[in-house]
């Protein structure tokens, strides 16, 4: 199975939309209350980032293959750039 940007809703394409996007928001919940209590304990944030990154890519990988997520991760540097992954930012 290739691995692309839209593979978690076909990976999930028995769910409706909204159900896929209340489990989204249902998992990054669960991950930002783990985050913070690891971080309240003094689990340095790179150390949690770094895990966190390894743990999703490994999974990834076990899931679609090494050439599969290396091809994902091409797009990555471009993203980071658009603010796909900023926190906060106004979507217009």
């Amino acid at each position: 199975m290739k691995f692309d940007d839209h593979s978690t809703q076909q990976h999930s394409s028995d769910l409706e939309g909204i159900e896929l996007e209340r489990q989204k928001q249902h998992v990054l919940t669960l991950l930002n209350d783990f985050w913070d209590e690891a971080s309240d304990e003094g689990v340095d944030q790179d150390l949690l980032a770094h895990a966190a990154l390894f743990q999703a890519l490994s999974s990834f990988v076990l899931a679609y293959g090494e050439e599969a997520v290396s091809d994902m991760c091409k797009n990555l540097s471009s993203r980071v750039m658009a603010g796909d992954y900023t926190v906060g930012r106004i979507l217009q």
